[in-house]
């Protein structure tokens, strides 16, 4: 289902994520492999956004979009266990301030460091592992 604005995709996020499910998945993918997903764990989230390695080289982050990715406050990969940029919250339930944080950090994600032109290009997947 395809978001109308940036906005109406942000209110989605934040309505859905007070009813995740343990080990539920929200992936946000864009062309070229650009995405940022969330999955609730038993104690918490752990976010994800796409780190180079997984990027075509045409679409591979420059050092200005990495800035910004810290300055969001995403940590850098860190193999083997964590491949992409990532940000942990490690409380349940979340606060009216996490669940804003965390919908912040995968929509202005995808919106201000991947480029992507709008949400009618972000392809929203749900599931469970």
């Amino acid at each position: 289902m395809s978001a109308a604005s940036w906005e109406d995709l942000t209110a989605r996020l934040r309505a859905r994520l007070p009813g995740l499910q343990t080990m539920e998945v929200i992936s946000l993918k864009a062309a070229g492999n650009r995405y940022t997903q969330l999955i609730q764990r038993p104690t918490g989230l752990t976010l994800e956004a796409t780190a180079n390695e997984f990027l075509p080289p045409d679409g591979r982050l420059t050092p200005e979009q990495e800035k910004r990715l810290r300055d969001k406050g995403w940590l850098p990969p860190d193999p083997p266990g964590r491949n992409n940029w990532w940000y942990d919250i490690d409380r349940l339930p979340l606060s009216d301030v996490d669940t804003a944080r965390v919908v912040d950090l995968m929509v202005c994600t995808l919106r201000d460091v991947y480029l992507v032109a709008g949400p009618a290009d972000v392809t929203e997947r749900s599931f469970t592992v």
